[in-house]
């Protein structure tokens, strides 16, 4: 994997990390709906207003634009939303858990909808990191009660996990097939900030606002650095190691909230993260790792008839990941690259 793509990954996580308190400073006077379909609706035109600015592309046809609104709601939306219910009854360390299971629910999705069997190394560092994951928030999974509220709970979590999984797939679906991939992030989140401003009075909750430092100072960074910075460089990653790989990154980002809650709010690490830790990082490095293609023959090895393949074969999707000429995207997976626009 190139240097650039790890720093990618590692400025994902790390960002990704951070939300994960600010959403905490979310929730109280204003709905959750209410303010995420602030936060999603903003983000979007910020993505949008900023790609017109240096020239690229957002217009869409009418069908991607509908493929746009079905990645909001998958991804922006009520996804979120849900997570917000199902915490309202389990601790942030249970919720972990469960995101850490987007990763192995991303390949699942993949091999059902595209036929594309994970490799072991692969799908072995996913559970990993489920595992590692359970042991760092072990005080709460153990004492997590299997009857009333907390299961109803653990169902809403299981389909968000399967929704951002779904959406982080679409995403990949829609820039892949040459949908530009700033006009596609901008308007998948335009979609769902509309969504949940719909749920919103469906609910007949009202559109509050708290005129709080917290609320506010909060909502901004989610709005640029948590959605409108965060989702492009993702939607990157997931254009250079698929969307499989990318989503690990659900793994680590609890590993950076807590490191954060630690110096924030005083939090103890319990001592099954002494365990739990190492298994999630080596189920990063099993999910990231890549078999690199064979050694050219030496010197005085004899030249073969036809020059080995110096890049691994194309992976074999039933739609067209093609190169993305507008922002030079390159194509998605494990493919050659051209150098990424600004």
């Amino acid at each position: 994997m190139q240097l650039s793509t790890i720093l990618l990954y590692v400025a994902t996580v790390v960002v990704w990390g951070s939300t994960w308190i600010m959403m905490k400073f979310q929730l109280g006077v204003v709905a959750p709906a209410a303010s995420l379909s602030y936060r999603y609706f903003l983000a979007g035109c910020l993505v949008l207003v900023g790609a017109w600015a240096v020239g690229k592309v957002i217009r869409l046809s009418l069908r991607q634009h509908l493929w746009c609104a079905v990645q909001g709601i998958c991804m922006f939306s009520i996804n979120y939303w849900i997570t917000y219910l199902a915490a309202a009854h389990l601790t942030t360390g249970v919720v972990s858990v469960f995101f850490a299971g987007v990763s192995g629910a991303t390949m699942l999705l993949a091999l059902v909808v595209f036929r594309r069997v994970p490799p072991v190394l692969h799908a072995v560092g996913a559970a990993l990191g489920v595992v590692g994951t359970a042991l760092v928030f072990w005080p709460e999974v153990a004492g997590l009660p299997l009857t009333g509220p907390e299961v109803r709970s653990g169902f809403l979590l299981i389909l968000s996990v399967l929704m951002f999984s779904a959406g982080g797939l679409i995403g990949a679906r829609n820039i892949g097939s040459g949908m530009p991939r700033f006009g596609t992030i901008g308007w998948a989140m335009l979609y769902g900030g509309m969504w949940m401003a719909v749920l919103t009075l469906i609910r007949g909750e009202s559109f509050d606002f708290e005129l709080s430092a917290t609320y506010v100072g909060s909502l901004i960074w989610l709005i640029v650095m948590g959605s409108g910075v965060v989702f492009v460089m993702y939607f990157v990653l997931i254009e250079r190691i698929g969307p499989e790989r990318a989503s690990y990154a659900s793994v680590m980002f609890p590993l950076v909230a807590l490191i954060i809650s630690t110096f924030a709010e005083g939090y103890e690490w319990p001592a099954m993260a002494l365990i739990g830790v190492p298994l999630a990082i080596l189920g990063n490095g099993l999910v990231l790792w890549q078999r690199q293609p064979a050694a050219a023959n030496s010197p005085a090895s004899p030249a073969p008839a036809e020059p080995a393949p110096s890049e691994p074969e194309p992976i074999e999707w039933p739609i067209n990941f093609i190169d993305l000429p507008e922002d030079g995207g390159g194509v998605i997976g494990d493919q050659p690259q051209r150098a990424l626009g600004p």
